[in-house]
């Protein structure tokens, strides 16, 4: 390797280490925001800890009278014993951790492309995708799952074996909001192994059956359910999004994360069909296929996909500055 291509190779990894930097701040700055607008889940946490302080014992005798032990008492209580260890107020503890988990996760991301020769046509839907509000709130509004998530994301790009179970274990006891996406990392290996000789069309009928199978599941157990409050523009719009993550490139569902993303975005669309929302999962299906993208994504694909989501960021982007 020449000197100038790793000058250039240094230089690129400096400038989108500050790019990871400043979109950490950005999510930070988005928080900051909705703590001060009263939206997003940050208000319901900074509450409870103000009305039950920052004792751990007594928060852990709060989450757990039932006798059950849930993600959301193991958050409360390591929010404060961490917060207690850095003496730091919560709502300061809580915007650090969403700004290291947005910046090692763009992070991630935006190295990963650094081996890729479509460089410059990744990054631009690489911005497009993390500045989309549904993913940028993933990290500030919705914080335990965005953590679950990151947990998640950084296991399967960087680990392997009993470790990665063990993380996978810890990001579904932090939110099982995950465990759609373990069922589906898991039901993608099945298949492989199975060697289906339809690349596409057995997993993606598979992918239907199982995902209306969780999204009816999780309506007759009244299981982490939100009722449907978008407008009938919004919802149209996101269908158009699961139809281009679908069928921009039908090799994306020979991908682990191109896998994962077209089963999300079927639990999202199955919700649509009995009136219940699975929003929450836009964030997780864009970086998803972001990754896909990125490791197996061909020019013509990426560039395809950019122009499709090009209306799509905008609208999303439009929309949430309307309504701050």
């Amino acid at each position: 390797m020449s000197a100038i291509s790793i000058k250039n190779d240094t230089f690129l990894k400096f400038a989108l280490t500050l790019f990871a930097f400043a979109y950490g701040f950005f999510v930070a700055d988005s928080l900051q925001t909705l703590y001060m607008s009263n939206s997003g889940d940050i208000n319901e946490y900074i509450d409870f800890f103000e009305d039950y302080s920052k004792d751990v014992a007594v928060v852990w005798d709060i989450g757990t009278r039932n006798g059950a032990i849930h993600g959301d008492t193991i958050f409360r209580v390591g929010i404060i014993f961490f917060s207690n260890y850095l003496d730091m107020e919560v709502l300061s503890f809580i915007t650090l951790v969403s700004f290291m988990m947005s910046t090692l996760v763009f992070l991630a991301c935006s190295v990963s492309i650094l081996s890729r020769k479509n460089i410059i046509y990744l990054l631009p839907i690489l911005l497009c995708i993390f500045l989309t509000p549904n993913v940028s709130n993933l990290f500030a509004s919705a914080i335990r799952s965005g953590i679950a998530f990151t947990i998640l994301m950084l296991s399967m790009i960087y680990l392997r074996g009993y470790k990665l179970y063990i993380f996978f274990l810890l990001s579904s006891l932090i939110h099982l909001s995950m465990m759609p996406i373990i069922f589906f990392y898991f039901l993608y290996h099945t298949i492989r192994k199975l060697q289906i000789k339809s690349p596409f069309i057995v997993p993606f009928f598979l992918l239907i059956l199982i995902s209306f199978s969780m999204t009816l599941a999780s309506f007759v157990l009244n299981f982490n359910i939100t009722p449907t409050n978008s407008s009938i523009f919004f919802k149209i719009f996101t269908l158009y999004l699961g139809l281009l993550v679908i069928f921009t490139n039908r090799k994306a569902i020979q991908n682990i994360y191109g896998f994962m993303s077209m089963g999300l975005i079927l639990v999202y669309v199955s919700g649509l069909i009995i009136d219940i929302s699975f929003l929450r999962y836009l964030g997780n299906v864009l970086v998803l296929y972001l990754l896909f993208l990125i490791k197996k994504g061909r020019v013509g694909t990426v560039q395809v996909f950019t122009i499709g989501y090009i209306p799509f960021f905008l609208l999303t982007s439009f929309y949430s500055i309307a309504n701050i």
